[in-house]
Formats: structure tokens, C-alpha cells, sequence
């Protein structure tokens, strides 16, 4: 144990001799500061909104789209084709979310909603003409709007609380953020 210290302690030593840096012939000046940032932090209070479906029976959408492939490869190099393969599959997965998106989009412009509640998707390619895919993208759901915007309070948040005293698969309750700091305060005294 004493030869460990007696190495660290010389270890040390050695690298504090090391760190030493001699310099003749030129000034050297040496800043050190410290600061506090007095950038003005904001503090987000967030939002809660009341979603009413437009209607209650699924609505379904259908808009057209085209995705252009990439050009192949004039090669007969494995590793080549692996490559345009994977390039291909990147392109054709981007473009379909793309075009979910705008079918989407379309959607909820065409029902004046501000969001399209359990939205289902059917892709179906119409026609492939070399390196062009037209698709058919099918979007079903509830259109829906938000309604009164308000401050979060307490009582728009819920948890679930499981009782630490219940064995496991026992009851699992769900209770607003409000009676769980009750419930907080009340095991702890």
C-alpha cells in the first residue's frame, strides 16, 4: 500500500514538473475569469386545448403522388448495386412519408379540421414507368378541431399512481397530478 501512494505521489510530482512551461524571450500574459449568465430565461407556462371530432364516422381521403427513383448504375460491381439498392429503398420510404404528410395536409384543408384524429394509411402503386412510381395514398380518420386554449392547471393532468404498499397486479388507479401531491405529502409523514 505504501509503495502505491509513493508511485502516485511521484507520478504527481512528475506531472506537475511536466505541465511547467519555460518561456524566455517573450511576454506571456495569463487571463482567468469567471462569469454569470444574465441571459434572460424564459419561463413557458404550456397550453391546453379541448379536441371536438368534426365527425363521428371515419372519413376517408385520397390523393396522387409521384416518386422519381434515383438512376441506376451502369455497373456490374456487387458492392455498386448494394449501394443504388439501399439509395432506392431511402428515396422510396422518404417519399411515401412525404406524401403521407401531404395527404394529411390535403385532408384537413378539405375538412377545415386542425388535426385528423387515428389517421390509417393505404399506399398503392397505380403505375411504374422506368424510374417513376405513381402511388395512390389513401388517409382515414376523424378530422378534428382545438378548442378552448386555456393555461395547463392541475386538474387537465392525470397520472397513474400505483400504490407502493400493493403487491404487484394489485390496483392501479388513475388520479389527477393534483390528488398524487396529496398523496405524496401523506406518505411522507
Amino acid at each position: 500500500m505504501k509503495r502505491l501512494v509513493i508511485a502516485g505521489i511521484l507520478l504527481l510530482f512528475g506531472a506537475t514538473l511536466m505541465a511547467q512551461t519555460v518561456v524566455t524571450g517573450a511576454s506571456v500574459t495569463k487571463y482567468e475569469a469567471t462569469s454569470v449568465e444574465s441571459q434572460p430565461k424564459l419561463f413557458v407556462t404550456p397550453l391546453a386545448a379541448d379536441l371536438v371530432v368534426i365527425q363521428t364516422a371515419s372519413t376517408s381521403f385520397k390523393t396522387q403522388g409521384s416518386i422519381t427513383l434515383p438512376e441506376a448504375p451502369d455497373s456490374k460491381d456487387n458492392k455498386v448495386l448494394e449501394r443504388y439498392a439501399n439509395e432506392a429503398r431511402r428515396v422510396v420510404v422518404e417519399g411515401i412519408e412525404e406524401l403521407k404528410a401531404k395527404a394529411l395536409f390535403e385532408f384537413s384543408e378539405s375538412e377545415s379540421a386542425d388535426v385528423i384524429v387515428a389517421p390509417s394509411f393505404s399506399v398503392v402503386t397505380d403505375k411504374s414507368d422506368g424510374r417513376r412510381l405513381s402511388l395512390t395514398i389513401r388517409v382515414k380518420g376523424f378530422p378534428a378541431r382545438y378548442t378552448n386554449f386555456r393555461n395547463v392547471k392541475p386538474s387537465d393532468t392525470t397520472l397513474v399512481y400505483i400504490n407502493r404498499s400493493l403487491p404487484v397486479g394489485k390496483e392501479v388507479k388513475t388520479i389527477t397530478s393534483a390528488e398524487a401531491s396529496q398523496l405524496e405529502v401523506l406518505e411522507k409523514k
